[in-house]
């Protein structure tokens, strides 16, 4: 009965290990993850930024050329 009980436990004990490194892979899989996902919001919105700040430079210089002109 005792040795029963010691399988079990073994038993018990492994699957738990293996549920618990699978969810700690899926885990950190998933938090990468996000963290690209992340990373590349940035990188996109870092892009806009740079877009519109050109836009608005390039509309300030050919106001103040038109300016001079008068």
């Amino acid at each position: 009965m005792k040795e029963m009980k010691r399988n079990g436990m073994k038993v018990f004990g492994n699957a738990l290990k293996v549920t618990l490194g699978a969810g700690a892979a899926l885990g950190s899989t998933y938090l990468l993850c996000r963290i690209k996902d992340k990373q590349e919001s940035e990188t996109s919105l870092s892009r806009l930024e740079k877009m519109l700040e050109e836009l608005l430079g390039s509309g300030a210089d050919n106001t103040s050329a038109k300016d001079t002109r008068k």
